[in-house]
């Protein structure tokens, strides 16, 4: 049996370990300068409290990932306490578990993100509804919309920066309302100093077309998992004990098959 060195106990070099065992003749050995498994996927105790270390949702468009969170931990069957008490409807797995007898499941979560301007709060993404309209104003509002009709005319040929890439796609004054000052708070970096790379990886495919199509397709309910940006997404799976307990168990199913830690 041939044996691979693998170095850090985080989500790739778990998941890399798992699948060697799965499918193939060969013993992994992690290695992880901590004693905590997870990597930034973690969850850490502090006093008593469970804490992520990051904000990480189970969702992606990876059949294969979904499957395989999946698999490691089984998706809630029965409605969580929270979901009873705020009347929260929900498409369950019917052979899933009640979180409420067991620990070991994915809960469905909605996801709610907010964004702070002129001491308002606006919706992740911008919905047009009249609540945005009224925080934004009409001058601002249309602003906006002549900004980002102008940047969909004449586009930057060439996108050396990750500011050129958000104002192709959204228009200069959108991009100052929402997205320059986010990344310097959240980078310590100017968009215009940063490659236009990292808004491939995390923005993607996303438009405000997108946005607005995605929104209106919510509304009427109709549903496009499959197509749907992963920055637009409104639920997700999230492990009850945090990010750090599915990674723990795939480091328990690691060392049952014979790999090491």
């Amino acid at each position: 049996m041939k044996t691979a060195i693998i170095i850090g106990a985080g989500p790739a070099g778990l998941t890399c370990a798992y699948e060697m065992l799965k499918n193939t003749n060969i013993k992994p050995i992690i290695l992880e300068e901590l004693n905590e498994i997870g990597g930034i996927s973690r969850t850490v105790n502090y006093k008593g409290n469970s804490m992520d270390i990051g904000g990480h949702r189970f969702f992606s468009k990876n059949e294969f990932a979904m499957n395989f969170w999946q698999t490691i931990m089984p998706v809630q069957g029965k409605p969580s306490k929270d979901d009873l008490i705020l009347n929260r409807y929900k498409n369950l797995n019917p052979s899933g578990p009640d979180p409420e007898n067991t620990d070991n499941v994915m809960l469905l979560r909605n996801r709610i993100s907010r964004i702070l301007y002129l001491r308002k709060f606006f919706d992740y993404p911008i919905s047009l509804k009249f609540e945005t309209l009224s925080n934004l104003g009409l001058y601002r509002t249309f602003v906006a919309g002549f900004g980002y009709v102008w940047s969909s005319i004449f586009k930057k040929k060439e996108e050396k920066t990750l500011e050129d890439f958000m104002i192709n796609r959204f228009g200069k004054p959108l991009y100052e309302m929402f997205f320059e000052d986010y990344n310097k708070k959240v980078w310590g970096v100017s968009p215009a100093n940063m490659s236009p790379d990292w808004g491939t990886q995390r923005i993607k495919g996303l438009s405000l077309i997108g946005a607005l199509n995605d929104m209106f397709k919510s509304a009427l309910h109709i549903k496009n998992k499959n197509n749907v940006e992963t920055s637009l997404i409104e639920e997700f799976l999230y492990p009850k004990k945090g990010p750090g307990q599915l990674w723990t168990n795939v480091a328990h199913e690691i060392m049952n098959m014979g790999g090491e830690i």
